[in-house]
């Protein structure tokens, strides 16, 4: 039985193709739906990836605590084996739902089930239009940003994109955390199709690099 190479060696950084699995659930965050999870595996990462999501999240019970996150998917595995070159097994990248509060209060079961997803539509401020009182929580988001970012670089990688809705940028970089992540030149992908555009109100996707 042949041995293929699972790591790969750049600027003193090892990367692994091989896929590590997201964790399920944890104190402050769980995957949204066990399909997408257990059945088509969409759910997977490298290595570095891996450890910074879970020493984020780590850090987020820490500074933005009573905030519950949702991650929607990641990559797929193919022959047991991550491909930087395929955008499905890549392993580079995380979708999380955008958090939400409702009378400033941050929405822990959020998203229950796929039907709900479709009852909510956000004007470019934020702001439920069915739900004047329900809102994106861009402050949970941009510090979530700037955890991923901070303990990536503790893994030799950075986040390359963030890719939101183009009217919630401006929100997102005028929170205090969001003001440094501006600091760090994190490209935010600006240049959507209509209809990505209106798919990124209610996820957003984080793509990592090495530094």
């Amino acid at each position: 039985m042949s041995y293929k190479k699972s790591v790969s060696f750049k600027k003193n950084t090892v990367i692994s193709d091989i896929p590590y699995k997201l964790p399920y659930r944890g104190d402050n965050f769980k995957f949204y739906g066990t399909i997408s999870f257990h059945i088509y595996g969409r759910a997977f990462v490298n290595n570095r990836v891996y450890n910074a999501f879970t020493e984020a999240q780590y850090i987020s019970e820490k500074n933005i605590p009573n905030v519950e996150f949702r991650v929607l998917k990641a990559s797929m595995k193919k022959n047991e084996r991550l491909n930087p070159k395929n955008q499905r097994f890549c392993g580079n990248k995380i979708v999380f739902m955008t958090p939400l509060k409702k009378y400033e209060q941050p929405v822990k079961y959020y998203y229950r089930t796929g039907l709900f997803r479709f009852f909510y539509v956000f004007d470019n401020s934020g702001t439920a239009k069915r739900n004047k009182n329900l809102k994106i929580d861009f402050d949970a988001t941009a510090v979530l940003l700037k955890n991923l970012d901070d303990t990536g670089r503790l893994f030799g990688i950075k986040i390359k994109t963030v890719t939101i809705k183009r009217a919630f940028i401006k929100h997102l970089i005028n929170t205090t955390a969001g003001r440094e992540l501006e600091k760090r030149n994190i490209r935010f992908v600006k240049y959507l199709s209509e209809k990505k555009n209106k798919k990124y109100e209610e996820i957003f996707l984080v793509e990592f690099s090495l530094l």
